[in-house]
């Protein structure tokens, strides 16, 4: 039988992967891949857990523990295997493999190269379970991470190791950048043959264009399916001229076979195109042709009609700020919103009304940006409170706070990043002093500098909290009710974005300080007290010229 699209990818990274590591010399493989291809990527890795012909003689181990510091990191990598060992021993055993090594045979050590010993003693002691096994392959992937330079130094370190150093090492590290991002550039050029980066083709765009051409089958629903792919691709990688000839050809099927929400997703994705090129006049035409097609779809009773209107307007509202066209966006955000409150999605409702809001910020029209504000918060205060954090109600409110004082919201905005600047430092310290305990730190030493490094952050922590009650404390009465209805609504200790949570993830009952608060008015009337706007804001005119410049 014929592999299909995906299978045969996964054949390709398997030979890729056998090609470059056959170089004794290669200690780090980098995949160099699509940045719309990391699922794929990720799937090759789960299927080497499961017997097949895509298979490698090799045990693929994947990390995604954070990296705060090298230290830190080295023993949340230590304890994840030892975890995952522990879940996997009956289906090791159910392969005949005796599973009873153990993180405690191996000296610990908390830093890389202690990390490649453990790594090393895993892949071993499992050599002489398995006859065919080759090399554990360490797949990292830590998130989030504190120091990209760190993180660097860490695999540096590793390298260095006397586990990786050996010509018999059986320990293989595997990173992953993208062709847009290629971050690993520098650590390969670093260390010539002991890393080396492979290009992985494996675009999802032509995957996806290969499956449709395999499936198959005759009639409309296949050809335009087939046309479909091809716009979509020619998005991403074409010219909106390709795009639109492309969608022309599946918009007459789509037209013929009476499907009007299709027509409605072929005008957005030409819309998109021509958007990319800063054709403005284009773009906004092919949204508002879009909308003519949804609300044909929602006369019809599609079940989704409502929601494709929603999203020309949105669609239209970003070109009109790309196009510098800030008034115009408003009414167009404004429109998405009124039609999410007909869905009714109460997170577009308060995204539709925030941008809404930021749009007439950005021309100056401070009431006209406070009243969108309020109408947000209002479709915010209908939400459970366990769901507003995941709406955009804490940009709202932090929109509302710099029309009313830009130059005050913007100490706030400074306070957390003079804490991140602070914290930044704190861990550069804490790496350089645990670099100069050695290979084979002890694990007192590196308690101690640990709890100074915690200490510091503590005192950063404390420090921005107090910045930010003083400020908040000396604004005008309605920027101080707006951070009064965030404490009722949102979070009782909201003092302004970015948010600055305690670094230890403490409650507030185990913080070293209480948190001091000043005292707030009254929140009311910073959401029933402002005046709606109550003109709808449908854009029917003609273009003017600044759409098309």
């Amino acid at each position: 039988m014929a592999k299909n699209p995906v299978e045969k990818r996964v054949d390709t990274l398997r030979d890729l992967w056998l090609e470059n590591t056959q170089d004794p010399r290669v200690r780090i493989l980098v995949w160099r891949i699509p940045a719309n291809a990391d699922r794929m990527l990720q799937a090759f890795f789960e299927m080497q857990q499961h017997p097949g012909d895509w298979t490698t003689p090799d045990l693929f181990l994947r990390f995604d523990v954070a990296f705060d510091t090298g230290f830190g990191y080295s023993r949340a990598l230590r304890q994840s295997l030892a975890e995952n060992y522990i879940d996997s021993k009956d289906s090791l055993r159910e392969q005949g493999v005796t599973a009873d090594w153990s993180v405690a045979q191996v000296v610990q050590h908390d830093s890389a190269s202690g990390t490649m010993a453990m790594l090393a003693s895993f892949a071993q002691y499992h050599k002489a379970q398995l006859a065919h096994l080759r090399y554990v392959a360490a797949v990292l992937a830590p998130h989030p991470v504190s120091s990209q330079s760190a993180w660097e130094a860490w695999l540096d370190a590793a390298l260095r190791s006397s586990a990786l150093a050996s010509d018999d090492a059986s320990v293989r590290l595997t990173l992953v950048d993208t062709m847009s991002d290629q971050r690993w550039q520098a650590l390969a050029q670093r260390h010539g043959d002991r890393v080396r980066v492979v290009e992985a083709p494996i675009d999802m765009f032509d995957i996806a264009r290969e499956t449709v051409a395999q499936s198959g089958g005759t009639g409309p629903t296949v050809a335009y399916r087939q046309l479909l792919t091809d716009v979509i691709t020619l998005v991403e990688k074409g010219s909106a001229t390709q795009t639109s000839a492309r969608a022309e050809k599946a918009m007459q099927i789509a037209q013929r076979e009476q499907w009007p929400d299709q027509q409605v997703v072929l005008h957005m994705a030409v819309a998109g195109a021509f958007l990319k090129e800063k054709n403005f006049a284009d773009a906004i035409k092919r949204y508002r042709d879009a909308r003519a097609c949804a609300t044909q779809a929602e006369q019809s009773k599609h079940p989704m009609g409502a929601d494709l209107i929603m999203q020309t307007w949105f669609g239209e509202a970003g070109v009109w700020l790309v196009a510098k066209e800030p008034e115009r966006a408003a009414q167009a955000y404004r429109s998405a919103a009124e039609q999410a409150q007909r869905v009714p999605n109460p997170m577009f409702e308060i995204e539709g009304f925030r941008m809404a809001g930021y749009c007439y910020a950005q021309n100056g029209q401070q009431q006209q940006a406070r009243e969108h504000g309020a109408l947000a918060l209002r479709a915010a205060k209908v939400i459970s409170p366990a769901e507003r954090p995941l709406t955009t109600m804490p940009l709202v409110l932090q929109g509302l706070l710099r029309v009313q004082d830009p130059a005050r919201t913007a100490k706030l905005e400074r306070s957390a990043a003079d804490y991140q600047a602070a914290v930044a430092a704190a861990h550069l310290q804490a790496e350089q002093q645990a670099a100069k305990l050695g290979e084979r730190p002890q694990a007192s030493d590196l308690e101690k500098i640990e709890n100074a490094m915690h200490a510091s952050f503590e005192s950063s922590f404390q420090r921005q909290r107090q910045e930010r009650e003083h400020l908040i404390a000396g604004g005008d009465e309605f920027f101080r009710k707006v951070v009064a209805l965030a404490r009722e609504l949102l979070n009782p200790l909201w003092n302004g974005l970015p948010e600055v949570k305690h670094p230890l993830d403490k409650d507030v009952p185990e913080w070293s300080e209480p948190p001091q608060f000043t005292k707030l008015p009254d929140s009311s009337g910073v959401i029933d007290g402002e005046t709606a706007v109550n003109t709808s804001a449908n854009i029917t005119e003609p273009l003017n010229a600044a759409a098309t410049a």
